[in-house]
């Protein structure tokens, strides 16, 4: 399980801090929105990673093992993340200044707060995603039992 959620984790954050500075060199990290690649990205290594971890345990009768294997893949990646992003504002301070005047909660806003919140994001966004992952995994699974 360890294996299989440091590979996957670590290869979500690659996925994470690649798209995040490719956006700011392309002075387009402002658009908010945009963090919905960052989702993509997110399901993707959690299928991945769910889908391994299947093909070793069975994940149809006991979908929480499917949740936790999501769930310790995405704090890999998204804790990977959230410290290169903690970095990243510490050390660009125009930047941090930048999204403490754009948001509502800009004046609360520091690298270890912004850091906290990515990490908070992604660890809800993982818990959905790993559970709906697991159940269609699983039902695929049954799927396929129920034709042999």
């Amino acid at each position: 399980m360890r294996k299989i959620a440091f590979k996957f984790g670590f290869a979500m954050a690659v996925g994470f801090i690649l798209l995040f500075l490719s956006m700011h060199f392309l002075q387009l990290s402002h658009h908010y929105y945009l963090r919905v690649l960052n989702g993509i990205i997110h399901v993707v290594f959690l299928t991945l990673a769910i889908r391994a971890y299947s093909r070793q345990v069975s994940i149809v009768d006991n979908y929480l093992q499917g949740v936790v294997m999501g769930m310790f893949t995405s704090v890999v990646g998204v804790l990977s993340f959230s410290i290169f992003m903690f970095f990243f504002l510490v050390f660009d301070k125009g930047f941090m200044q930048q999204l403490q005047t754009a948001l509502p909660i800009g004046e609360y806003l520091n690298p270890v707060t912004a850091s906290l919140i990515i990490f908070m994001e992604g660890t809800v966004v993982s818990l959905i995603s790993s559970y709906i992952i697991t159940r269609v995994l699983g039902m695929n699974a049954e799927a396929h039992v129920a034709k042999s």
